[in-house]
């Protein structure tokens, strides 16, 4: 049985796996410094101990995940938040994790789309067009997904580049995301390589 308190170091854990670069969650495996005393005095300790009460181990860390991947500042994640409507969308990331093939396949077509209305190769949507690549622009527009452009960059490495080619706030915090996002995604890399060979090629 998991109780509050289980519930509150796994989100001090996944906040500091998503804020702080030196913090891997898999490398410590979930562990963090925390008091059961402070705990207790917190106001919000209700939410954690409802949360522990509603869900299973791995539903909670699915649910705490869909938060702050779905933030764009990951140390105001704030569990009163995740209680109210994090189900939703934890519920919204299952659907999309589920159909992860769709997904890519659907986001893949976008690219293509985008591609032949501007005359564009592949290696085009990875260049700095003005500010962003172009992939860059599709994701902030809504048109990519989050968990595309960490596949892609799973097959590709392109982040390294882009890395080294940009240093705009809205890239480092995106490029933060990626790599702390990409451990929790567990892909077959061959398939999407594959995949991403019939429509590019």
């Amino acid at each position: 049985m998991i109780h509050g308190f289980d519930v509150y170091k796994m989100y001090l854990a996944m906040k500091q796996h998503f804020s702080n670069p030196k913090y891997d969650f898999f490398q410590y495996d979930g562990k963090v410094n925390a008091k059961e005393e402070t705990y207790q005095q917190r106001n919000d300790f209700y939410f954690f101990e409802t949360i522990a009460r509603k869900y299973k181990k791995d539903e909670i860390q699915e649910l705490l995940l869909a938060s702050f991947i779905r933030s764009k500042d990951s140390t105001k994640v704030w569990i009163g938040d995740i209680k109210r409507s994090g189900k939703d969308r934890w519920v919204a990331w299952q659907k999309q994790t589920q159909s992860m093939s769709y997904l890519v396949e659907q986001d893949f077509g976008t690219m293509v789309h985008h591609m032949e209305t501007k005359g564009y190769s592949f290696n085009d949507l990875f260049a700095p067009l003005g500010s962003h690549p172009t992939l860059l622009r599709l994701y902030i527009k809504g048109d990519v997904s989050l968990e595309t452009l960490v596949i892609m960059d799973i097959c590709l490495g392109f982040t390294k580049q882009w890395d080294n080619q940009m240093t705009d706030p809205l890239w480092e915090g995106l490029s933060f995301k990626i790599k702390k996002y990409k451990p929790f995604l567990s892909i077959n890399s061959s398939k999407y390589r594959e995949l991403m060979k019939q429509r590019f090629s």
